[in-house]
């Protein structure tokens, strides 16, 4: 092989890098989103209890979701922004575990999730999480007794919805700074995050920036998929921030399983404990 051949094809190799990169930006919604359409929609069908199905408008888009009330007026409710990946009956054993220690629980579906309208974006679930969380304060629940619980992708959402709405307490379970930080910290190196990036960064740590009330870091060292150091990099970044940790679940069981265990619902009493919960004023 001539010298003048060998050059080229390292010049092709390195302008189709930098192309892949540079473009990374655009093709990876594809990689983001993982909707499932819900075809049996009854919640005490998927085991959760005393709820009910409800609907809202997002937009030109209607979503719909699961409903269970609190207990008692004085009882917090949870307001569950659940993750990229299928819909809300995968999350109804969580909501149970909740609704069987006294919360109440709004579990929706994002647009072009379950069995609401529309295709999902970055605005779009950010818009869909504020929709939910005025769905609850037109229902009569005050605002210092919201809990807004992100998990995975949904840390993203819930996180600036914290920051626009008042709120009495947030928990993000496998918490990231930036989806480019995230993906960089996995890999080792810097590229991603120093990549023109516009759209689908699900910007975490500036939104948690400007919350003041308690926040709740639900993370595990075998996470799997967000890093350890990602999440201590975001608790360095996050007011009045608590820790709940793990080492023996991952990425898609670690909601479930602190739910199950009881720890979810101990993390959160800690967080709004007292007659009179915190409210942050955004």
């Amino acid at each position: 092989m001539s010298r003048r051949i060998v050059i080229w094809l390292v010049v092709a190799a390195v302008v189709g890098s930098a192309t892949a990169l540079a473009s990374v930006a655009y093709w990876i919604p594809a990689f983001i989103y993982r909707p499932q359409y819900l075809s049996v929609h009854e919640p005490d069908r998927w085991g959760l209890s005393g709820a009910r199905e409800v609907s809202f408008p997002s937009g030109a888009d209607r979503l719909f979701g699961w409903w269970a009330p609190p207990r008692s007026r004085a009882s917090p409710v949870v307001l569950i922004v659940h993750g990229r990946s299928s819909n809300v009956s995968t999350r109804a054993s969580i909501a149970s575990s909740l609704v069987k220690d006294g919360f109440g629980v709004l579990l929706f579906d994002y647009r072009g999730y379950g069995r609401s309208s529309g295709r999902p974006s970055e605005a779009g679930l950010t818009a869909d999480a504020l929709a939910a969380y005025d769905w609850l304060r037109r229902q009569g629940v005050a605002a210092r007794d919201v809990i807004v619980l992100g998990q995975s992708l949904g840390n993203a959402p819930a996180a600036q919805l914290s920051a626009s709405r008042p709120i009495a307490a947030l928990v993000l379970v496998s918490p990231f700074t930036s989806l480019p930080e995230a993906i960089d910290d996995d890999l080792g190196w810097t590229a991603f995050r120093t990549l023109p990036w516009p759209r689908n960064r699900f910007d975490v740590a500036s939104s948690v920036a400007v919350i003041s009330v308690p926040v709740l870091f639900i993370v595990s060292r075998q996470d799997g998929l967000v890093p350890y150091e990602n999440s201590l990099r975001l608790a360095r970044r996050t007011h009045n921030v608590r820790w709940l940790e793990t080492d023996d679940l991952r990425h898609d069981g670690l909601l479930a399983g602190v739910a199950r265990s009881g720890r979810l619902s101990i993390g959160l009493r800690y967080l709004v404990k007292g007659s009179r919960r915190p409210c942050n004023k955004p």
